[in-house]
């Protein structure tokens, strides 16, 4: 008898839970987006959590979606959205890995990479085999440029891989890297870190490494991607007719929403 009831409280608890989960994976009024600290465009410090999480639960607001943002490495993170553990990640351009994985939102924001060094290492490149002579100091999960990546996985490139563009910034900083490509809010994360004196000794070559939309992805493995995407694309329609970008970038220099090319 006693037996019967361990069996029969044991399947009760496992018909509640997995009742819990169908609940949650129905909810489709609230979403958590994964991210990662990436100031001040995506800043768990901030109160709006930075702009482009703004804007992300801005879209959703205008689809009755509340939104929640956590925060994990990036690389975990896209661990996390790829196995389905929750709906979407933001934000991250387009590679081929990727599609394969997550389906894409509108682009919500156009990114130039540029190769910050220290004015007394003068870089001059026209192709990116040029910059074999330097040590180029890279963080991991982001999207440079296939070639770029190629060339590095050939070791055509010298690449030293870490984890945070904080560790790259202090190697630049140091000598210990010649070479770091990152977008031009680097300059923000630059100032968090040293003095405005300092910072006067880097600059940027004025040859973009590339120029990259970033989206908002959404795992293939969570059964209310293509919903979540779809509400966040007709939001986010709506919300360019009501506001420029300078709502979002100030300094953004009279941009346009970015338009995927075809």
């Amino acid at each position: 008898m006693m037996n019967c009831l361990k069996l029969f409280f044991c399947c009760t608890f496992l018909c509640l839970a997995a009742a819990g989960v169908a609940a949650e994976k129905d909810d489709l009024t609230s979403i958590v987006i994964v991210t990662g600290n990436y100031p001040p465009a995506i800043n768990e410090a901030d109160e709006d959590k930075g702009y482009v999480s703004r804007l992300v639960a801005d879209a959703f607001a205008l689809e009755g979606i509340k939104t929640k943002f956590i925060f994990v490495p990036w690389a975990r993170g896209l661990r996390m959205t790829r196995l389905g553990h929750e709906a979407c990640i933001m934000y991250y351009g387009k590679t081929p890995d990727r599609i394969k994985d997550f389906i894409f939102s509108e682009p919500l924001f156009a990114e130039e990479w540029l190769f910050f060094h220290l004015k007394k290492t003068p870089v001059e490149w026209q192709t990116l085999t040029d910059l074999s002579r330097y040590i180029i100091g890279a963080t991991l999960s982001y999207t440079y440029s296939e070639e770029f990546h190629r060339l590095a996985d050939q070791q055509a490139l010298s690449v030293h891989w870490v984890a945070r563009d904080k560790q790259n910034w202090q190697m630049l900083m140091a000598g210990r890297i010649d070479i770091f490509p990152n977008v031009k809010t680097g300059w923000y994360q630059l100032r968090q870190l040293y003095s405005e004196a300092a910072i006067k000794q880097v600059t940027t070559h004025p040859k973009p490494l590339k120029s990259q939309l970033n989206y908002l992805l959404c795992s293939k493995e969570h059964p209310n991607a293509e919903y979540f995407r779809d509400k966040f694309n007709q939001g986010f329609t709506k919300l360019k007719k009501l506001r420029q970008i300078s709502y979002y970038i100030p300094d953004s220099n009279g941009e346009k929403w970015p338009v995927e090319s075809n």
